[in-house]
């Protein structure tokens, strides 16, 4: 079939048979997208519960992790269906709708890891100056134009230039440009080649410049001990190392988009390891803060320990809990009597056992009322 019987969009839609490179494909993004939803979901629970995010540096992360949140969503529901389903039953404006989408939501993830690379600069070189710079009026008024302007310049560019549409291609497992509406027009410019190598590229370099010249500084502090704050010290440290880990898999990321350059001429796998790696760049995004904070793991672990025992002692209301993953109960009089007389230290080892043969008697009655 020539080109100009073909419908516009073909090549976005699936083969109608299922080879095994689908399934390979399709079900990664299902798994690296699943395990972003919920460790990012996770990621927004402990930066809302513990204190030490919550300052502008926790602002940025919660906004990136929601716009990827987002796009893991898209690709679960829209790229690994079509990848694993091979349907050819639909429109080519899906697969064109998704891939405007992942345009626009991957730019503002990346100007978003720059602001969080600036952060950290201007929390070390300028940290008499961080407040005003990162405070809250200034965070709301200028970052919301910019997470527009940014995917807006490049959906039009995208738009507007004569053969330049893409889409998600289940067949060829990525981006691919599109082919001319008008057989034997020729694309005068490959704007999402721009955009991989210029814009992709400028946002890299500038993070991993920003985050390296703070690493360079902080080393220098460690090294003449010029911090005041040990304990301050070390969590800037620790952010500054969590933003740099996030700069490696995004470089590989805007290597590989550059090489497979939306084209269906590439090798396969040239088109498919920049569609993963950018979903495992976002599935990293989202796993860090428990990797370089001993914070959110601690509040983790608290939040989850089971078993562990509380006593209270307060007048009237003192209760006995046992916390436990099948039983709650609340103490009668015999059990208060019985506590207060185990903490005044009179005849200690006989309220001790008395106690003691309390709590096996109701642990045996609850065991009993479970079976």
């Amino acid at each position: 079939m020539d080109n100009s019987t073909k419908v516009f969009g073909h090549e976005l839609l699936g083969r109608d048979y299922v080879v095994p490179l689908d399934l390979f494909v399709g079900g990664a993004t299902v798994t690296v997208c699943s395990l972003q939803l919920f460790f990012g979901s996770l990621n927004i629970w402990l930066i809302w519960k513990v204190n030490i995010f919550h300052n502008a540096f926790g602002t940025i992360l919660v906004i990136r992790t929601v716009i990827d949140l987002f796009s893991s969503t898209q690709h679960i529901t829209y790229s690994a269906y079509v990848t694993l389903s091979q349907r050819s039953d639909y429109s080519p404006i899906l697969g064109v709708v998704d891939g405007y989408l992942t345009y626009a939501l991957e730019p503002m993830s990346c100007a978003l890891h720059v602001l969080l690379a600036a952060n950290r600069y201007t929390c070390v070189y300028l940290p008499l100056k961080y407040n005003k710079i990162f405070s809250r009026k200034n965070f709301f008024t200028l970052l919301p134009p910019a997470l527009v302007i940014i995917p807006s310049t490049m959906l039009l560019g995208l738009h507007l230039i004569p053969c330049n549409m893409l889409g998600y291609s289940a067949s060829y497992y990525g981006y691919i440009m599109l082919d001319c509406p008008n057989p034997g027009q020729e694309r005068p410019f490959h704007f999402a080649r721009f955009i991989h190598i210029s814009c992709g590229t400028l946002f890299c370099s500038l993070a991993i410049l920003l985050d390296s010249l703070t690493i360079r500084k902080l080393y220098i502090m460690k090294k003449n001990k010029t911090y005041k704050n040990q304990a301050h010290f070390r969590v800037q440290c620790r952010f500054t190392m969590q933003s740099f880990t996030q700069n490696i898999p995004m470089f590989l990321e805007i290597l590989f988009l550059s090489l497979s350059d939306d084209s269906r001429d590439t090798p396969a796998a040239a088109r498919i390891a920049p569609f993963l790696l950018i979903r495992f760049t976002n599935f990293i995004n989202s796993t860090t803060i428990f990797v370089f904070n001993p914070e959110a793991r601690s509040f983790l672990r608290k939040r989850f320990r089971v078993g562990h025992t509380q006593i209270s002692s307060s007048g009237a209301d003192s209760n006995l809990r046992l916390h436990g993953p099948s039983y709650h109960f609340k103490a009668h009089s015999k059990v208060t009597r019985v506590v207060r007389q185990y903490l005044s230290d009179d005849n200690e080892e006989g309220a001790h056992n008395e106690l003691n043969d309390f709590i096996a008697s109701e642990l045996s009655a609850v065991s009993s009322d479970s079976l």
